[in-house]
C-alpha cells in the first residue's frame, strides 16, 4: 500500500514539473460526472456488490495535448442488502481521488485517455443499528473519452477503478477478514476555461 502511494505521489510530482516546464500551454477545466460508482464489500461469507448511483465534481489542469493532472471529490450511493435477517448497507459518503491523465488525440475533436492515481475514501458501514468508518486510500486507474462539443464545453464517458480491495479494520459492522473496492461507470461534462 506505501508503494503505491509513493508511486502516485511521485506521479503527482511529474505533473508539476511538467507544468512548471509547459507553464504557457496549461488550461483549466472543471465538470461533473453522474453514473455507477459502487462500494463493495467482502468477507467470509458475505459478498455485497450492487449497483449504486454516485458522482463526482473534479478540476482538472491540461498541461499539454497529452497530459493533464486532476482532482475529485465525489460520493457513491448506498449498497444495502438484506443477509439472513440483518440489513446491511455500505458507501462512501466522500472521497477524494488525485489522477495524472494521458490523453491521445483521435481526432480534432476527441481524445482518449488513461487515468492514473490514488483514492482516499471514507468507506462506511451500517448493520443492525450499529456503524462503523474508516478511512483508506488505494490505487485508481482508468480509461475514457472526451468529445469537445466547442472550444469550452466536452462530454465523455469513463470506466475507473477507484481503490482496488483494500482491508477494513476489524470492528462492529466490518468483519476480521473484510474489504472493500470501489469503482465506477459514469457520463462526464467539462467546462474548460
Amino acid at each position: 500500500m506505501k508503494k503505491m502511494i509513493v508511486s502516485a505521489a511521485a506521479l503527482l510530482a511529474m505533473t508539476g514539473a511538467t507544468a512548471q516546464a509547459q507553464a504557457q500551454d496549461i488550461s483549466y477545466y472543471t465538470g461533473l460526472g453522474l453514473g455507477t460508482l459502487n462500494t463493495e464489500y467482502k468477507a467470509t461469507g458475505v459478498d455485497q456488490t450492487k449497483m449504486t448511483f454516485g458522482g463526482f465534481v473534479n478540476l482538472g489542469a491540461d498541461i499539454n495535448d497529452y497530459f493533464a493532472a486532476e482532482l475529485r471529490l465525489g460520493t457513491t450511493g448506498k449498497n444495502s442488502k438484506t443477509i439472513g435477517g440483518v440489513q446491511r448497507s455500505f458507501s462512501s459518503p466522500f472521497f477524494l481521488s488525485y489522477l495524472a491523465k494521458g490523453k491521445y488525440p483521435l481526432t480534432s475533436n476527441l481524445d482518449a485517455y488513461l487515468l492514473a492515481g490514488a483514492t482516499t475514501a471514507r468507506i462506511k458501514g451500517t448493520s443492525a443499528g450499529l456503524s462503523q468508518s474508516k478511512t483508506k486510500t488505494g490505487l485508481s486507474l482508468g480509461a475514457g473519452f472526451d468529445y469537445k462539443l466547442d472550444r469550452q464545453m466536452s462530454v465523455g464517458a469513463e470506466w475507473t477503478q477507484y481503490m482496488f480491495p483494500v482491508k477494513l479494520s476489524a470492528g462492529s459492522v466490518f468483519g476480521t477478514d473484510a474489504k472493500a473496492r470501489m469503482w465506477g461507470i459514469t457520463v462526464n461534462t467539462s467546462y474548460h476555461f
